[in-house]
């Protein structure tokens, strides 16, 4: 990346005069602007840095502290106690140990990748903040308390006591979710009908009742209410919910494409199945099949497809760390190859 002194002097000011980033970011459309703040542990003192990311990747770090300010062997330095998560009956989980045992030692992936999704948005943010109004924020406070069940004062107040939150991380939380759903529908705008149209049919729903049966378990066909009745009776069926609403894509994930292609073709009132599956023999009965429409709620389903892709192609590109366990078991992690 070529930067001339011209652009470097309007970086420096910002960071030295606080100059508006805002209008910096105008004013250099071709760069990806982040201003980085860090909160040294040794003296509690705040450094900054603006990082500027040209188009071919490559990145200009400016960084400034005023006189006096930490000298460099101590920045970086941290307390012992930042290395820990948690501590239960004087027994303390080191970070290092929660993401192994969250991640890597049960071969469950989910947290990582959320992780690392919350760096990329984060990263996303820091570049081209969402702003939340106060108005915007109550809005999101209640719906966030609406998803919770929190529908009084004193049950948000006991959710916030056994979390250990307080009013205003519960605001920060908040906040930081609400702009999440602006990043999303920035990122999805002028896209949605698009991939609706290439891919809507992943989002037909099919009305199912349906019955996971011990293998070989018959059914008569004078009722199939009447045959899972006295299947399970005699325990031969799994517990499990009897009416079902699923999407194309959820059949897909759960049997296969050739089985989902079987059901969701199916005419009302057909029998489909039975479909192996992990806890026993599925077999449904087509109620309704009803092809997708944008609506609201579709909508937002396909707003998160297009963010899912987006943050996808950014983990792709990205260089990612863990700073867990020996380098070796750090370098076998999926996704996180050295940069060549």
């Amino acid at each position: 990346m070529t930067t001339d002194g011209r652009t470097l002097a309007q970086a420096l000011r910002v960071l030295t005069d606080g100059a508006d980033l805002g209008a910096f970011r105008a004013a250099n459309p071709g760069l990806r602007v982040r201003l980085v703040a860090q909160r040294e542990e040794f003296d509690g003192s705040l450094q900054h840095a603006l990082l500027l990311k040209g188009p071919d990747g490559s990145t200009v770090s400016l960084s400034w502290s005023p006189d006096l300010g930490l000298p460099w062997p101590l920045r970086g330095v941290h307390r012992a106690g930042e290395h820990l998560l948690l501590r239960v009956n004087g027994v303390e989980t080191p970070v290092a140990r929660a993401v192994a045992c969250l991640d890597f030692v049960w071969d469950e992936r989910g947290v990582a990748d959320r992780l690392v999704t919350d760096c990329l948005v984060r990263e996303a943010l820091e570049e081209e903040p969402e702003p939340i109004s106060d108005a915007e924020l109550q809005r999101a406070t209640d719906a966030f308390r609406r998803a919770r069940g929190l529908l009084t004062g004193a049950e948000t107040r006991a959710w916030m006591e056994r979390n250990h939150l307080s009013h205003a991380e519960l605001e920060e939380l908040v906040a930081v979710e609400a702009s999440v759903a602006r990043l999303r529908s920035r990122i999805a705008a002028g896209r949605v009908e698009d991939w609706f149209a290439a891919h809507g049919h992943d989002l037909d729903v099919v009305r199912l009742a349906r019955a996971v049966l011990v293998p070989g378990t018959p059914l008569t066909g004078d009722g199939f209410l009447g045959d899972v009745e006295r299947a399970f009776a005699r325990g031969l069926a799994v517990p499990g919910e009897t009416f079902v609403a699923a999407r194309r894509r959820e059949l897909v994930a759960e049997l296969g494409e050739e089985a989902a292609g079987v059901v969701m073709s199916a005419a009302p009132g057909t029998l489909a199945g039975p479909f192996p599956t992990d806890r026993g023999e599925l077999t449904v009965k087509v109620l309704a099949v009803e092809p997708a429409v944008l609506d609201d709620a579709v909508r937002g389903l396909v707003e998160r497809e297009i963010f899912a892709g987006w943050i996808e192609r950014r983990r792709s590109a990205a260089k990612i760390e863990w700073f867990w366990g020996t380098a070796e078991r750090t370098g076998n992690v999926p996704g996180n190859q050295p940069e060549r």
